[in-house]
């Protein structure tokens, strides 16, 4: 059984709160070492916030089990992706090794993959209507 995890923001801007059509964005993140670190998720609203490294929202939680829920509220209907990783050395950074491939557990929204690279932001893209819940799962990868 998978204890429930609280989540704590890192960051929020423009989450568009208290707007009546908002909608949500509910992801599982699977394959988590348990007790080992935290796990971190970005979420970007298009391609070139990923590129800029320029997150909309951010959270981070205890590993404390094999998955993790994490809970986007009261976003304006559009594209959303997330990136996520299990900081095991606790820097807050993803660990990379030669030639820059992660050396941390690492995944994407829709648990897409990409090949000779990080996948593009339309691969891993979850549409979010202005109302209602989008669901995904991020499978990390080492």
């Amino acid at each position: 059984m998978i204890a429930p995890v609280t989540l704590l923001a890192l960051a929020a801007v423009g989450s568009g709160a208290g707007t009546a059509t908002a909608g949500e964005l509910r992801a599982t993140v699977r394959n988590v070492k348990p007790n080992q670190g935290k796990v971190m998720v970005a979420l970007f609203d298009s391609a070139e916030a990923q590129k800029a490294k320029a997150p909309r929202a951010g959270y981070f939680a205890m590993a404390l089990g094999t998955e993790v829920q994490v809970v986007f509220p009261d976003l304006p209907a559009g594209r959303y992706g997330l990136i996520a990783f299990q900081d095991l050395d606790n820097n807050g950074e993803l660990a990379t090794g030669l030639f820059g491939i992660p050396a941390e557990p690492h995944g994407f929204s829709r648990s897409a993959r990409g090949s000779f690279g990080p996948p593009s932001f339309d691969d891993y893209a979850v549409a979010v209507g202005a109302s209602g819940i989008a669901t995904t799962e991020i499978r990390l990868v080492e």
